[in-house]
């Protein structure tokens, strides 16, 4: 399964998504900037990771 990225600046933010998902068994990787994720999602375009991209994004929730 494609993990679910999470995208926020608050680590009590991300923190909570992560523990929330991986209760529920979903993979998971987070980001703390847009422009870390722009970066993934080149690199996994290029084929220059082995990473799989996202199946979801989720990002900076209020």
């Amino acid at each position: 399964m494609k993990p679910i990225w999470i995208v926020d600046d608050d680590p009590s933010i991300r923190f909570v998504l992560e523990k929330a998902l991986a209760r529920e068994n979903l993979p998971t990787r987070s980001f703390t900037h847009p422009r870390e994720v722009l970066d993934a999602l080149a690199a996994q375009s290029a084929g220059d990771t082995d990473l799989p991209g996202p199946q979801v994004l989720v990002s900076d929730i209020r």
